[in-house]
């Protein structure tokens, strides 16, 4: 069995095209470039979410499988550190939106109250309002992913039994992942008439159970059996090729939200005979950024748009390219400060306590048995 190295960078820069594909998805409705008339690809940039989920198991897989297989995976340990990866920044987004709302009412600019449903506040500070219980898209739509992905990050535990179960048959690994992707799709089209790629605030767990457990397959796959360079690049060529063409013509959602295995699996090929990474890559580190970017990209438009409409009056309904480019640069500015200022030391302050607090918890659990 191969094993991918402990780096995959390409993978990390994925990352970020994928979330500026949802950016544009988002920003494209007012620019004042009718891009829709010309190619559906910015229209389906919603699919960038399915890179996510799948590369999601695909990347977990790759950090945590190993251990579990030798019986250290310790799964207290690593709910705490997704927790204190997505949540800071959750509960950041949401105090900005109630921020944004009150700053509107008191300087008469008009906002929606609706979109701000305090009914959902708890479900959304509970991680659960893509799980049927808030299916509103106020309180930062993109978010219903994160919620997702929590969802994923609990069952994690029942993803690597299957994944050792079948570790020896990762075709047939794959084959249910796809199966469990056909089968929720059919369950989804049934419960609200729209495919699987369409789940979101309503239902969007749905969505990620077998894409999560995609990324899983193509990771067992990617052990087992080992592309060369040669193969894996024309791999990735085709793979790139047919993924934009299929997003340009908009294929069948399933097809497009499928076709995003293939490109991550033969990213990751060539990652495995990458000799050396360069210590600085601006585009790798757009891609370490990229929660930030897909979290931030609502609220900041949002502000900025009605900062220079109703405030301002600088532009009307609709914002000029060269407006929309400044924009998408203060927006990653703001990425990267919140990377930096918040993400990061959060994420190690949640650590800490929690690493501290589950010694500490331990500690007396021992302490007890040999007690009694």
């Amino acid at each position: 069995m191969s094993v991918y190295p402990a780096d995959l960078p390409s993978l990390t820069r994925l990352r970020f095209f994928a979330a500026l594909w949802v950016v544009f998805y988002h920003w494209r409705e007012p620019w004042a470039v009718n891009v829709d008339a010309v190619t559906d690809f910015f229209a389906m940039g919603r699919f960038g979410v399915d890179l996510f989920f799948i590369l999601s198991g695909f990347v977990l897989a790759h950090v945590y499988l190993a251990a579990r297989e030798k019986g250290q995976f310790d799964f207290p340990k690593f709910i705490i550190a997704r927790f204190a990866r997505i949540y800071p920044l959750h509960v950041a987004t949401i105090a900005l939106l109630a921020l944004v709302a009150l700053g509107a009412w008191f300087m008469g600019v008009p906002f929606s109250p609706q979109d701000f449903p305090l009914a959902d506040l708890p479900a959304n500070f509970l991680m659960v309002h893509a799980w049927g219980f808030a299916p509103n898209p106020g309180w930062n739509g993109p978010s219903w992913s994160i919620s997702a992905e929590w969802f994923a990050y609990l069952a994690f535990p029942a993803y690597l039994m299957i994944a050792i179960a079948l570790a020896k048959r990762p075709i047939i690994l794959a084959g249910i992942a796809i199966a469990s992707f056909l089968l929720f799709d059919q369950l989804h089209q049934s419960l609200f008439g729209e495919s699987l790629p369409m789940a979101t605030e309503r239902f969007g767990v749905l969505r990620i159970i077998p894409e999560f457990l995609i990324g899983i397959a193509i990771y067992r796959l990617g052990c087992r059996y080992t592309l060369g360079w040669n193969t894996a690049l024309a791999g990735f060529a085709v793979s790139l090729v047919v993924y934009l063409l299929a997003a340009h013509w908009a294929w069948d959602d399933r097809v497009i939200a499928l076709l995003g295995a293939p490109l991550i699996y033969t990213l990751a090929e060539l990652d495995r005979h990458a000799h050396s990474v360069p210590k600085r890559d601006p585009v790798r580190y757009l891609g370490e950024i990229s929660y930030a970017i897909y979290m931030l990209h609502v609220p900041f438009f949002m502000i900025a748009f009605n900062l220079l409409q109703d405030v301002f009056g600088l532009i009307d309904a609709t914002v000029g390219t060269v407006a929309l480019l400044a924009m998408l640069v203060a927006m990653l500015a703001a990425s990267s400060a919140t990377y930096e200022w918040l993400e990061k030391p959060s994420r190690h302050v949640i650590r800490r306590w929690g690493d501290t607090w589950l010694s500490n918890h331990r500690a007396k659990s021992v302490a007890r048995s040999q007690g009694d």
